[in-house]
């Protein structure tokens, strides 16, 4: 049966405090250390993730940075392909424009000088044409002078 006195109380609260006082040394203390291991660890892991992080949008910064530098620079590039471009467009034309002039000028030195020497081959023919057929109304009359008066007559009427 069972009984309660007070040394049995006594003992029991005593073993209780004993039991508590161990676990609290040998097993608490130890876990406590362990938590707080972890816990400093862990907190070591997330500063460190912090400056991974603050690291990583510092180097975002910069690329984006950079990358706004580039597109300028791009632009400039661009702008000055296009500029050069133009110019170089400008210059041969100026320059097509002034060879197709030249052209233009030989190829109407060129048509005159044709038409002088056609006129002066046809002028030639004509001179030949007028001292034969003078030669067959003449008859027998030939001389340089008669030929020379017979086409200046000629000619004055032709350019009437």
């Amino acid at each position: 049966m069972i009984t309660v006195s007070f040394w049995n109380i006594l003992w029991t609260v005593v073993n209780l405090l004993v039991l508590f006082i161990a676990f609290k040394i040998f097993f608490f203390k130890p876990i406590q250390n362990i938590i707080a291991k972890r816990q400093e660890e862990a907190d070591e892991v997330f500063k460190a993730a912090k400056a991974k992080e603050d690291e990583a949008e510092a180097k975002s910064l910069q690329c984006d940075e950079k990358i706004a530098q580039v597109e300028q620079e791009k632009k400039q590039i661009l702008s000055e392909a296009r500029k050069s471009a133009d110019e170089q467009y400008q210059h041969i034309v100026a320059e097509a424009k002034a060879n197709a002039s030249e052209i233009k000028t030989a190829a109407a030195t060129e048509a005159n000088r044709e038409k002088e020497q056609i006129i002066a081959s046809a002028k030639k023919e004509i001179a030949n044409i007028i001292v034969d057929a003078t030669t067959k109304v003449v008859g027998g009359q030939t001389g340089a002078e008669v030929d020379s008066n017979l086409f200046d007559e000629f000619i004055g009427k032709a350019g009437e």
